[in-house]
């Protein structure tokens, strides 16, 4: 396998983990709304976070 393909991306895996997990608390809470836009910031953040410390590796 070549080291291209080899690459995570770890935005989208950020993104759809938070988005998912905070969309399941905002419909516990009764505001899926809040829940899947701070699921959205979370998981972009946390995201380009391990891009960015993979990146390094």
């Amino acid at each position: 396998m070549s080291e291209e393909k080899k690459k995570t991306n770890y935005l989208g895996l950020g993104l759809g983990l938070g988005v998912a997990m905070r969309a399941s608390l905002g419909m516990l809470m009764d505001n899926i709304g809040f829940g899947i836009a701070i699921g959205t910031s979370l998981g972009v953040a946390f995201g380009t976070a391990m891009n960015q410390k993979h990146k390094k590796e």
